[in-house]
């Protein structure tokens, strides 16, 4: 079962569940025409359009349902950077986004006590969020429904809270 799955699963069991076995935070991809229509919800921010272009070879959509894969902001047993988790291409980071246009070792996240940061980690094809380049090594706040882009790769940042009520949401 693959994470998008897991997650939706848990938010049939509830919120509190849901809380209790969710990563404190994920990034989101979004796969399909484009991002689904949350106008419902005030605190959510989709301007973005997903490319269906980097849908994996193979793989088509359902009619009427948003393909999404999470990525649960969470370090991997002896991975390195024990104070950040790490975000790139190769397997030996904490989120391995399989896309050419992500570097090896692409940006890296933190919760720093405060809130959520973000920085770009002197990728080759750059970092932005909220269509603002992100400086190499230079940590950026990052609220919850931020979008993030990684090369060619567009996430949605989202704290558990907000996440459980976007897949509540979802089709």
């Amino acid at each position: 079962m693959d994470v998008a799955a897991h997650y939706r699963q848990l938010v049939e069991l509830g919120r509190d569940e849901f809380l209790a076995a969710a990563a404190p935070a994920a990034l989101v991809r979004y796969r399909g025409d484009e991002a689904p229509d949350y106008s419902g919800l005030t605190t959510l921010i989709l301007d973005e359009t997903v490319d269906e272009s980097t849908l994996p070879l193979g793989k088509e959509l359902p009619e009427g349902h948003v393909a999404i894969e999470i990525y649960p902001l969470a370090k991997k047993p002896g991975a390195s950077f024990a104070d950040r988790i790490t975000i790139g291409r190769t397997p030996n980071n904490d989120v391995a986004i399989n896309d050419h246009s992500v570097s090896r070792l692409h940006a890296y996240v933190r919760h720093d006590g405060k809130g959520w940061v973000v920085a770009d980690a002197g990728s080759k094809n750059g970092s932005w969020m909220r269509g603002k380049a992100l400086e190499p090594r230079k940590e950026q706040p990052m609220m919850s429904h931020a979008v993030v882009r990684l090369g060619e790769v567009d996430l949605t940042f989202f704290t558990a809270m907000d996440l459980y009520e976007t897949l509540r949401a979802m089709p």
